[in-house]
């Protein structure tokens, strides 16, 4: 694996607090399928929460893009399952994605979105 095809997320959200418990489970859930993509695919997945504010910083590495791309498809049956009253306040991108998932991600989280391309570190 190169470090430059190494693609994150970090996703500031929001969640209703009456319905914490669910989002918790939904996220338990995640780590479910994170774990069976494995930490060659998923090199990290964390969700970080203010309990005063039920405020939350998601932090996501994938391998690549098409780790990223293949994580998205798995856990979609989960907005299914789970009806949690959360939104994302803010969607970035970090790393070289390719234009088209650059516009739908942008299209879904505008006007709260950033891409970062490029690093200084390579």
């Amino acid at each position: 694996m190169s470090k430059q095809s190494i693609v994150r997320v970090h996703a500031q959200a929001s969640v209703n607090p009456n319905d914490w418990e669910t989002f918790k489970q939904m996220v338990a859930e995640t780590k479910i399928i994170v774990e069976k993509e494995g930490p060659e695919s998923v090199l990290l997945h964390e969700c970080y929460y203010d309990p005063a504010t039920f405020e939350c910083l998601i932090i996501e590495a994938y391998a690549n893009e098409a780790a990223f791309l293949g994580h998205l498809e798995l856990i979609k049956p989960l907005s299914a399952k789970y009806k949690v009253d959360w939104k994302i306040d803010h969607l970035t991108l970090l790393g070289p994605y390719s234009d088209n998932v650059v516009a739908a991600m942008r299209a879904s989280s505008e006007p709260a979105f950033s891409h970062y391309p490029a690093s200084l570190a390579h």
